[in-house]
């Protein structure tokens, strides 16, 4: 037997360590187009991509446009998340092989992460076309569509691959996910099940942000995080901070753009204190260039462009500053990317704002505050809990434009309106079940939500229907500019938070705008926000104690003319709202973590 036949033995065998040692010999002695080949592939699937990378390279150098050395380049271009190479490696690939799904699927990976999301779906379609009874790329077309806003076209997909591999990682909850998205609750009550027994087996059947909207159980959301964090990679040596420089603290985002994060939080990088703190912001979202944008970008000393580098080359950048302190923003939400982090960007590694979860790894430090994460919760966080005066971050007060009329916004004249804009995604069985019964008592009330994804309005009105009240009654609000937005508030009367994942940022818009807020807070972080903001403006009436109380409170409230009022005199008697008070809170907070 050659040696190059038994390297291929032992790569066939799984024997992957033994095939690299003898490939690396064969190379050595007589380097071939085929060592180097198996070499790379080898090297690739030991995670060990860059050197896969200079195997296949060298590879290439003998044979330019052998099929199989090209698409391993892709595939390892993309693992390295060099995505404009892999995009010009993926495309020469196909050029000499123009039917291979694994290209196709790598090609749509990177598609999608520099933003050219109709080009990633017709790259994952001829994959599909290609391999149709593959359940990856199935799986890999229904997260596309989700993002696309079409998440009914992406349970379509999950329920084919329900028949093709009914094992296949997360498919019940990425399933339950898309469902919810239009208020489809369909089999929702088993399939949780299903995601719940997958994480006490020790699988990660949820994706964590999922699953802090579906269940209230944070022993659970822990594990999932566990289960869903990437591996450490890096452990650096930290130099010994100098005494007496400025400490830098660097927020890292691919939301620092017109996003609920960037207004949360525009304030206070603006009110940092620049004689003792370096401001710097990582952003690897888009470069949009609005008006947001250059806010932020006017608001840091530093604006590092990072939306091209990988997770190791942004937590390199990181470094090379000498941060002391890296913010995360962003956490397991849509293009976050926990990767950076297990790179280690800094002595300190903080979660705050983005994410209301454990990460489960990597981060030393998470900000709260009493509400949010009380003691007797410490446990369910990896986290250092670090306690704020309150959580939540917010921009100075100032006058909205003027309200559009009943008319204008399709409100009926002369009614109670109940109102959440909340993501319909956070409405459970539970929650809808709730506001029925507030419906039923208040007769001449409407329910007015935020319309979400095609489907959505359609399935509630449905249960409306089911439930004995006239679908009618709900109102569906179309997106609109902010401040557009903040001014149709003016004529809500109650705002009624969800659960188990409560209004947060919309919460805070409504209480900027003197809507009250109902809400009732549960044992997880993403359910105590609301709790959280009427605590720090001193309306903890608004806090219901159960769904009982939730129900009763709705309908006391209906009759009490002075509530609006009190509740706008609150927030202007409150520091909720004053981003200067709340900088000085957080630079403390840094300066002890600093110290530490």
């Amino acid at each position: 037997m050659t040696s190059a036949r038994a390297a291929f033995d032992l790569y066939r065998a799984g024997r992957l360590h033994e095939a690299v040692a003898l490939c690396e010999r064969l190379v050595a002695e007589t380097p071939t187009v085929e060592a180097w080949h198996l070499l790379g592939v080898a090297r690739l699937e030991l995670d060990s991509a860059g050197a896969a990378l200079a195997a296949l390279d060298a590879g290439l150098a003998l044979d330019p446009v052998r099929p199989g050395l090209l698409s391993a380049r892709t595939l390892a271009l993309t693992t390295l998340q060099r995505h404009d190479e892999a995009v010009v490696a993926a495309r020469a690939a196909l050029a000499v092989d123009p039917q291979n799904p694994p290209v196709f699927s790598a090609l749509a990976v990177s598609l999608q992460r520099l933003g050219g999301f109709p080009e990633a779906l017709a790259a994952i379609d001829r994959a599909i076309a290609g391999a149709p009874r593959d359940p990856s790329y199935r799986a890999q077309r229904a997260a596309l569509l989700t993002l696309l806003n079409r998440p009914p076209d992406a349970a379509c997909d999950l329920e084919v691959l329900f028949e093709l591999s009914p094992s296949h990682p997360r498919l019940a909850g990425d399933l339950m996910w898309a469902r919810r998205q239009t208020c489809d609750w369909r089999e929702d009550a088993a399939l949780d099940m299903l995601v719940k027994a997958d994480l006490k087996l020790g699988r990660p059947g949820v994706a964590p942000f999922a699953a802090l909207v579906m269940f209230d159980l944070p022993i659970l959301h822990r594990r999932c995080a566990t289960l869903s964090a990437p591996p450490s990679v890096s452990a650096p040596v930290w130099p010994v901070r100098p005494p007496g420089e400025r400490i830098r603290v660097g927020y890292l985002s691919s939301d620092l753009h017109e996003h609920a994060t960037a207004r949360l939080l525009a304030g206070v990088l603006e009110a940092h204190d620049r004689s003792r703190f370096e401001i710097y912001a990582v952003s690897y979202g888009p470069e949009t260039g609005g008006a947001m944008q250059e806010r932020l970008r006017c608001a840091c000393e530093h604006w590092i462009e990072a939306r091209r580098l990988s997770d190791a080359e942004i937590a390199m950048k990181c470094r090379e500053q000498g941060l002391d302190i890296a913010v995360d923003l962003k956490g397991y939400t849509q293009d976050g990317r926990p990767g950076i982090l297990a790179h280690r960007t800094a002595p300190v590694q903080v979660s705050w704002l983005g994410y209301p979860g454990t990460l489960g790894a990597h981060a030393d430090v998470v900000l709260a505050d009493s509400v949010t994460i009380p003691p007797d919760a410490e446990v369910h966080w990896s986290e250092t809990v670090v306690r704020l005066p309150h959580y939540q971050p917010n921009d100075a007060l100032a006058p909205a434009i003027p309200p559009p009329s009943r008319v204008q916004a399709g409100l009926p004249e002369g009614t109670q309106v109940f109102c959440c804009f909340n993501n319909p995604a956070k409405i459970t069985p539970e929650v809808f079940t709730t506001w029925m019964e507030i419906l039923r008592g208040a007769p001449e009330s409407v329910l007015w939500l935020y319309a979400g994804a095609p489907g959505a309005a359609d399935n509630l009105r449905a249960e409306t229907s089911k439930a004995g009240v006239a679908p009618e009654r709900l109102i569906f609000a179309d997106p609109a500019p902010h401040d557009a937005h903040l001014a149709r508030h003016a004529l809500a009367d109650l705002m009624l938070d969800t659960w188990p994942y409560g209004a947060h940022t919309t919460a805070s818009d409504a209480l900027r705008m003197g809507v009250p807020v109902l809400t009732l807070p549960g044992k997880s972080f993403a359910s105590r926000v609301g709790a959280s903001l009427l605590t720090a403006i001193g309306m903890t009436d608004l806090i219901a104690s159960s769904k009982a109380d939730y129900v009763a409170k709705a309908l006391a409230f209906t009759a009490d003319e002075s509530l609006k009022p009190r509740v706008a005199e609150a927030v202007r008697r409150s520091s909720l709202f004053d981003p200067v008070a709340f900088a000085r809170s957080l630079e403390s907070a840094y300066a002890t973590l600093v110290r530490r």
